[in-house]
């Protein structure tokens, strides 16, 4: 997601057949759509560094965006008009980054297209856009994949690993934070925009409590807090199935925070993403993989290095070149959204 000043987006949508030029031998084109900061901090320095991979045209609606994602790919086509990448002869796949609130036309302009998408999350801001969309990915034909980086970070990819082997039994009960204190929240500060804890940071986590857990949330409990902006605090309580219990809070006014604990029949694991730490309660089992420790020794020098939108961007090309991997689906990013509007109407703000 982009955090940057309200731009005007254009998103009329063209038709167009896909193009096969998706095999090893020949470079994957990528659009990308949305050059703010995230963009040029994280996916355009991410794409540069797979191996095979092309970006050929860039577009956001502010000329300053253009520029500074420019000198990054400088053969990159500069566009201002969004609609018009996604046709493009010279675009594969799309990479779409921008404000949540345009997400949905965006994703659907590129679908209807019939290009490989790679959507930032959260899939939409109202179920009815995120049915429509999941509707259009399964119908599309292409790979079409959303952000949820976090599931390729080493620590919690870990955290799976020994979850699926059991080392702690049956998970009765889990506990997450995930704090990012915000003095400039720009559209990340007003719902009808796509922003707010929940839709910003909650959609992660309730992804990761699905995919950890193999889970079904049954029931929402919730209450929602806008102390200086809309929805910058929540707490919520995901009743899943099986009797397990999710207990979260999400806050822009607290400190930086990012951290599971997954309390099980005979043992506890904990990860913390900001201390770089996974631990295990109860058992011998290894915690550390060569991904883990490779990270850890890279962050030591590049304090706020993270490795996982870019294995999250290789992924979807692998997936795009015919590999059996596992990629976040828009049916994923349609569950995350569910519980998202389950926890606002709960708490009376939706």
């Amino acid at each position: 997601m982009v955090h940057r000043k309200r731009e005007c987006w254009s998103t009329s949508c063209t038709r167009s057949a896909t193009r096969d030029s998706t095999t090893v031998s020949a470079p994957l084109r990528v659009g990308v759509i949305g050059c703010g900061s995230i963009s040029t901090a994280v996916h355009l320095r991410a794409l540069r560094q797979l191996r095979g991979v092309r970006v050929t045209a860039l577009a956001d609606p502010s000329a300053e965006a253009r520029v500074r994602a420019g000198r990054l790919v400088p053969t990159a086509v500069l566009l201002p008009d969004a609609a018009d990448l996604p046709a493009r002869d010279d675009v594969d796949a799309v990479v779409i980054a921008a404000p949540t609130g345009l997400h949905a036309p965006l994703a659907l302009t590129t679908l209807r297209a019939r290009r490989h998408i790679y959507l930032e999350k959260p899939i939409a801001t109202t179920l009815e856009d995120g049915r429509r969309l999941t509707v259009a990915a399964n119908e599309a034909g292409v790979v079409a994949a959303i952000g949820y980086n976090w599931r390729f970070q080493p620590l919690v990819a870990r955290a799976r690993e020994l979850l699926r082997a059991r080392v702690i039994g049956d998970v009765r009960h889990v506990s997450t934070v995930f704090c990012e204190p915000a003095k400039q929240l720009g559209w990340r500060g007003r719902r009808s925009e796509g922003g707010g804890v929940l839709l910003d940071l909650g959609s992660h986590h309730f992804d990761l409590i699905r995919w950890l857990l193999a889970a079904t949330v049954e029931r929402v409990e919730a209450s929602v807090d806008s102390h200086v902006s809309e929805h910058d605090s929540a707490f919520v309580r995901l009743h899943l199935d099986g009797g397990r219990v999710a207990s979260s809070f999400f806050s822009f006014r607290a400190g930086q925070a990012d951290s599971f604990e997954l309390i099980g029949e005979r043992g506890v694991i904990r990860i913390d993403r900001y201390a770089r730490a996974l631990s295990v309660r109860g058992s011998r089992a290894r915690t550390t993989t060569i991904a883990a420790m490779t990270w850890r020794v890279r962050s030591v020098l590049r304090p706020r290095s993270e490795p996982s939108w870019r294995s999250a961007l290789r992924a979807f090309v692998a997936k795009i070149r015919g590999a059996d991997v596992e990629l976040p689906t828009f049916d994923d990013g349609l569950r995350s959204l569910e519980v998202v509007i389950a926890a606002e109407r709960a708490a009376g703000v939706g």
